[in-house]
């Protein structure tokens, strides 16, 4: 037990404490499921496990409630495996390192994984509760909802008979989500063919990191700077002045992610080293600039490299690099004028060198499937022209919001009960298995909350410990107040 069990509401945060301790990166989450099957064979509870990996357990109504409807109790095991480059932290099987940070929870070096441990945490405070009052609860653990939200898409009709169901995967306190963007994949990849350097080039490392990154929903509207954008505009500047040839481009891990920290190896003749130098200095400076507000540790440095032999060519760079430049990012469209409510985003995810090719990932983002295919057919149509493949894949569907859902009053006026200001009801400009759940279980009403997270998908994050005690608070109004059967 560490100092994180001893926070108040102890019912959640000691399985908070347990769940950090378990590593369950996305794609690598057969830890916390056998964890969940312990825990429910523990307490005696019915439950299964699908053949992906979602868990589902059942609790019987506490006494005299027996007759309300059931609900299902919605969140997911996976976390974004995200760490500063000076971390060793291996998250295929070291625990979290959480700890206290005044009003905050946070971790060293990595992403805390309070997205969705903390949803998941208060699900098990419910199920283990002796004196919570509440119907039927049907709890869904889902895998993988970070890298393609395969738990959510494998879920059958048979699987759930409630009528309602509460995600606890949003973020913000005293707000309600009733709808979020649907995504889409794309990527794009270089068959590179590579030639013999001369002997007479200096070939260069050149590092950008100390970027602040962040979720490529909710934060891509915050213009931050995407680091594989911003290096491979600096190459494409030296390449216009010098012979620079591209040996290797690797930046970003993680399709929901922005972009914190991008390398690549170049080739160039020896005689352009000057210009290269100061071409460099002028670019870090301006950069500094640029990013002063959104990326205040941004940080570049060269290192002459020696063991390089192969390069790829002059023509195949510059197409590479034009592509990459010219690939749209960030904000794309707006659902009004006043720019503050997103509609259709894409987020330049990953670049990466391997095995002769490199691959370039975005996750395109938006509330309208029309949208969503323009950005794609843009990027599409881009990338062909310059040499590139493409495929699009693990196509999601957008959550269309349900304004007049019973379930919607009752969360309402719980939130009026525990909050003295107005509740917010939002639809995100991110994807929640929701939209998912609503195409499998049309007559679903759904809704999500959470508490305060900042810093999601970044090595930033932080839950905020008081909003999470409020947050319990409204899960445990709403449970006692749902309707009759």
């Amino acid at each position: 037990m560490s100092e994180i069990a001893t926070l108040q509401p102890s019912c959640i945060w000691k399985f908070f404490d347990e769940i950090c301790q378990i590593p369950r990166p996305s794609k690598h989450e057969e830890k916390i499921t056998a964890y969940l099957v312990d825990f429910a064979r523990k307490h005696s509870l019915a439950y299964k496990q699908d053949t992906v990996g979602n868990v589902f357990i059942e609790k019987p109504a506490t006494a005299g409630y027996e007759n309300l409807e059931p609900v299902v109790l919605q969140a997911h095991v996976d976390m974004v495996p995200q760490k500063r480059n000076d971390s060793s932290h291996n998250f295929l099987t070291d625990p979290i390192e959480a700890y206290i940070d005044g009003n905050f929870v946070r971790a060293r070096g990595t992403t805390l994984g309070a997205d969705n441990g903390i949803g998941v945490s208060m699900i098990l405070a419910v199920l283990d509760s002796k004196d919570i009052p509440h119907g039927p609860i049907q709890a869904l653990f889902t895998i993988d909802e970070e890298t393609g939200m395969t738990g959510a898409f494998a879920l059958k009709e048979k699987d759930i008979s409630a009528k309602y169901l509460i995600n606890l995967d949003s973020e913000n306190e005293n707000e309600i989500t009733i709808g979020g963007a649907g995504g889409l994949d794309a990527n794009f990849t270089f068959d590179i063919e590579y030639s013999e350097l001369t002997g007479h080039e200096k070939v260069y490392t050149i590092s950008l990191t100390g970027l602040t990154g962040g979720h490529s929903g909710f934060e891509i509207i915050l213009n931050r700077a995407n680091a594989n954008k911003v290096l491979c505009e600096f190459l494409y500047e030296i390449m216009e002045k010098t012979d620079l040839r591209l040996i290797s481009f690797n930046g970003g891990n993680m399709r929901n992610a922005i972009p914190r920290e991008a390398t690549a190896v170049v080739a160039f003749n020896r005689s352009f080293e000057n210009i290269f130098h100061k071409m460099f200095e002028r670019f870090v400076a301006e950069k500094e600039s640029q990013f002063m507000q959104s990326d205040p540790h941004l940080s570049c440095i060269t290192a002459e490299t020696i063991s390089e032999t192969k390069a790829i060519s002059q023509e195949q760079t510059a197409g590479i690099l034009r592509a990459i430049i010219n690939c749209p990012n960030g904000p794309v469209k707006y659902e009004n004028h006043n720019c503050k409510i997103l509609n259709t985003s894409t987020n330049l995810s990953f670049v990466n060198t391997k095995d002769n090719k490199i691959t370039i990932g975005c996750l395109i983002r938006s509330t309208n499937e029309q949208n969503k295919q323009e950005v794609a057919n843009a990027q599409k149509a881009i990338f062909e022209l310059y040499g590139a493949k493409s495929q699009f894949e693990g196509n999601y569907p957008g959550w269309q919001p349900q304004w007049d859902s019973q379930l919607l009053s009752i969360v309402k006026k719980s939130f009026g009960t525990i909050f003295e200001t107005e509740t917010n009801i939002n639809v995100i400009h991110a994807g929640l298995e929701c939209g998912i759940f609503a195409d499998t279980f049309p007559t679903m009403e759904a809704v999500s909350f959470g508490p305060n997270i900042k810093g999601p998908h970044s090595p930033n994050e932080v839950v905020e410990i008081d909003s999470v005690g409020k947050t319990w608070e409204v899960l445990k109004c709403v449970l006692k107040n749902i309707p009759l059967k």
